[in-house]
């Protein structure tokens, strides 16, 4: 038999510090606060804010627009108010009147709304304008409280 001279040299394990980190009580106190929070803060929609009153006064070229006023909803019918060029309309007379306006070319218009208008209202005036046989170019204005 040979020995091996190698047989009796022990191996040395090496040491790890396996220090195990409890985190539950960490996740316990988040969990706490988590909660705190979502209990005690209050949800509050976005406030209206107060548009800074305009420095330029009217445009150079507001003349050639179609005034289209969109006023707050009217307590009998729930819905908001059509104005053109100043007299009120019905949705069906201001369809057919831009379909008229559109026959001698392109028609620019300037909408006017209220604050408080309802936007299906506007949406339902925007399906109106995009549903015109012509070209329409629309853009949306604020006017200054007098």
């Amino acid at each position: 038999m040979a020995s091996h001279g190698n047989a009796n040299i022990s191996r040395r394990r090496t040491k790890t510090n396996d220090a195990d980190l409890d985190i539950t009580p960490m996740i316990d106190v988040t969990f706490l606060l988590l909660i705190f929070f979502m209990v005690t803060s209050t949800m509050h929609p976005a406030r209206d804010k107060d548009i800074p009153a305009a420095v330029n006064g009217e445009n150079a070229n507001a003349g050639r627009f179609v005034d289209v006023s969109i006023l707050s909803q009217d307590v009998a019918s729930a819905a908001g108010q059509l104005l053109l060029e100043g007299r009120p309309v019905t949705l069906e007379q201001f369809a057919r009147d831009l379909n008229a306006r559109c026959q001698g070319g392109r028609v620019d218009l300037m909408i006017y709304a209220e604050r408080d208008v309802r936007n299906g209202f506007v949406g339902e005036v925007e399906d109106i304008i995009n549903g015109v046989e012509g070209e329409v170019d629309y853009n949306f204005a604020v006017r200054d409280r007098r």
